[in-house]
């Protein structure tokens, strides 16, 4: 296993020396997020410090499942333009999420364009060496509209009909209501990636490891037995924790 950072978390103002202290803490790399202003910068502090590279694909005004030709149109676009920028740099992985039904309704017919289009989207990150991996999300309690993939067994259809991994974000996972380790199994080999982070249960907090109901507990060993070699990212709220709170928590962890 390796031990990853998302760049959401160390904000806006990152600087080449945050990037030498999250290299002297022992990350063996960074997961861009690609809608933060500085993200190609960070693409360049990353490399000058040889950090293995990933990033989250942007999604605040995209949607891989919508019904809208223009938008799904840009959408792609954008997504292609990151896989370029990201193979440019020896990126290894791209996790994104798989759009929204405008309404729940329409929840089968969203399933079969989103199918359609990992199987498009798959082909052009193949093109740059680049594993797609679909991150669990959590569902809209109200019912309003229907987020893909924000149950399990939804979130394995897609992952086996696409052949492409997923991204377990346990914060997540602990909203949606699974278990951990009963997941963890289901996913087996087709597991890419994990977002770490802790929270209540019913809000994704991004706490600390352990600041929250340690939903981490037991995490490794579940991780283990699956042989699972990939990230394990920190996905910390950077406006509740510092770079330095960061750093210190990991301190403690190597201890």
């Amino acid at each position: 296993m390796e031990k990853w950072l998302s760049l959401w978390s160390i904000g806006q103002e990152g600087t080449l020396s945050d990037f030498q202290a999250i290299k002297n803490a022992g990350f063996d790399g960074i997961e861009i997020w690609a809608e933060q202003y500085r993200s190609k910068e960070y693409l360049d502090y990353a490399k000058q410090m040889e950090l293995k590279i990933g990033i989250h694909l942007p999604f605040h005004d995209l949607n891989l499942a919508t019904p809208d030709s223009v938008v799904y149109e840009r959408t792609l676009n954008v997504f292609t333009e990151w896989l370029e920028t990201l193979a440019e740099y020896g990126g290894q992985h791209a996790t994104f999420h798989g759009g929204y039904a405008w309404s729940s309704e329409e929840r089968d017919e969203t399933l079969v364009r989103v199918k359609k289009r990992l199987l498009q989207l798959d082909e052009k990150a193949k093109q740059y060496g680049i594993d797609l991996l679909l991150e669990n999300l959590i569902p809209d309690k109200l019912n309003y509209c229907h987020h893909i993939a924000s149950n399990v067994e939804e979130w394995l259809d897609l992952i086996q009909f696409a052949n492409i991994k997923a991204c377990l974000d346990i914060g997540h996972l602990a909203v949606m209501g699974n278990d951990m380790e009963e997941t963890i199994g289901k996913l087996g080999s087709s597991l890419g990636a994990v977002h770490l982070s802790d929270n209540d249960g019913k809000a994704d907090l991004h706490q600390l490891p352990g600041e929250g109901n340690n939903l981490s507990k037991g995490l490794h060993d579940y991780l283990k037995n699956i042989d699972f070699s990939g990230p394990v990212v920190y996905e910390i709220n950077p406006y509740k924790y510092s770079l330095q709170d960061i750093l210190n928590h990991i301190a403690k962890v190597n201890v």
